[in-house]
């Protein structure tokens, strides 16, 4: 059981349920408005186009029989492994991006961009 059907149920108490309630009818408005969105193939996107994480894929999955919970899991990751590329061929140090980690570590320090497997002598 996560933590949001903890609070549903009402196992933490009447704050936590009355809150959870109040999401779900939150995340309603937002798809009755279009704030999110579920496409043909029942893939969840929020207002600007991101594919929907588990805590809020799990919300809208409790309002909507339209959304399908792999097939938007399977976007995401597909999303995530894209951006991730586009980080790794596009990553530059700027010299503001410079000063900032010398501000943060000391000049002299190696720091590791552990993402694009990088090592800077700041």
């Amino acid at each position: 059981m996560t933590r949001f059907e903890r609070e549903l149920s009402g196992m933490l108490g009447a704050f936590w349920k009355q809150n959870a309630e109040n999401e779900l009818t939150r995340v309603k408005a937002d798809l009755d408005a279009g704030k999110i969105t579920v496409d043909n193939q029942g893939v969840a996107r929020n207002c600007i186009g991101r594919v929907l994480m588990d805590d809020m894929l799990e919300k809208v999955a409790m309002v909507t029989d339209r959304v399908n919970v792999e097939a938007t899991k399977q976007a995401r990751s597909f999303e995530v492994s894209k951006t991730i590329e586009n980080y790794k061929r596009n990553v530059r140090m700027t010299a503001e991006n410079h000063c900032e980690m010398q501000n943060a570590f000391g000049k002299g320090t190696v720091v590791v961009d552990v993402i694009a497997g990088k090592r800077v002598r700041i």
